[in-house]
Formats: C-alpha cells, structure tokens, sequence
C-alpha cells in the first residue's frame, strides 16, 4: 500500500523531468525565421515593394535574426514572381541584389521596461517585369513563385544555421551574443 503512494506521488514528477529534459537543447530550433509575409510596424521582417514604374520594382526583405541570408532572399524573389503573377507580366528578371544589415540600440521604454537591441539581414531587389521575355535572363512569374513558395514552406533550417545567421548579424552591428 505505502509502495503504490509513491509511487503516484513520485511518477507525476518522473514524468515531468522526462518531458522537460526531452526539450533542453530545442531553444535554438524554437527561435523564428522570416516567412513570405509582409513586413509591418509589429514585424519587420518579411517584404515590402516599392513601384518605380509599370515594369519595375524594388522588393525589399528582413528577416529575423536567426534567419539565414539565402532564406530572406528567396522571400524576396519569391515577392518579386508573386508581384508579376498579380500585375498579370508572365516574366520577370532581378536586375540586382544588395545586401544589408539593418542594427537597432537598446531602449527603455515605458513604465520601466526595455526593448534589446537587435540585427537584422536584409535584401533589397531591382526587378524588371516584361509581357515577353527581352533575354534569357527572364524566368516565369507563375513557375518561379509556385517553386520558391514550396521551397519556403517546406524548408527547415538547422539550429546551426540560425546561430551563424545570428553570430553574422551581430557581428556586423558590434553587439554581443
């Protein structure tokens, strides 16, 4: 009898050790990736596009800190196919890629709190959307966007790979892990 006790009593606890040991170590695969979303004021990562004309634009892309820089420009090129396939142009060309990091400092903010300083890549495209393709530089809006978007959803991206997105971010912006 005093045997079955506690063993209810102790099992519970057993458990939960089991069930919070199975997840040390996973805090790095919880740390979020940019997606194909667009950026806003509460989130900043994901794309935003500028019009410079009927046939070109700037397609813009950040991601978190833990997502790799080939991740945010696949965001972006898959932004620019989805553009193209909207505006009904069935081909379209980047015409450059430029790279950055956008840093931001630390700050108190109100009633005591504060807000950490963070780093985060970015990708900025210039795309030319045409009817029919001008060079063999054109690729299709439809294929393309179909192709990055399944690879974006299906992608996983190891814990290694976010600490090294982490580690260059920062280092560019001269903070510490």
């Amino acid at each position: 009898m005093e045997t079955s006790k506690t063993v209810r009593l102790v099992m519970p606890l057993l458990l939960g050790t089991v069930l919070l040991g199975g997840c040390a170590g996973t805090d790095l695969d919880l740390r979020p990736v940019a997606s194909l979303s667009a950026s806003n004021v509460m989130s900043p990562s994901g794309y935003s596009e500028a019009k410079v004309s009927d046939t070109q634009y700037t397609v813009n892309a950040m991601g978190t800190e833990a997502t790799p820089k080939a991740r945010i420009e696949k965001i972006a090129r898959a932004r620019a196919a989805q553009i193209a396939v909207e505006q009904r142009m069935p081909f379209y060309k980047v015409a450059s890629v430029s790279y950055g990091v956008k840093c931001t400092k630390g700050k108190e903010i109100y009633r005591g709190g504060t807000q950490p300083a963070t780093a985060r890549q970015t990708v900025q495209l210039d795309v030319l959307y045409a009817k029919a393709p001008t060079d063999d530089t054109y690729v299709s809006a439809k294929e393309s966007f179909e192709g990055l978007n399944a690879e974006l959803n299906n992608e996983m991206i190891p814990s290694e790979a976010k600490i090294a997105a982490e580690q260059e971010v920062r280092a560019a912006c001269a903070q510490t892990i």
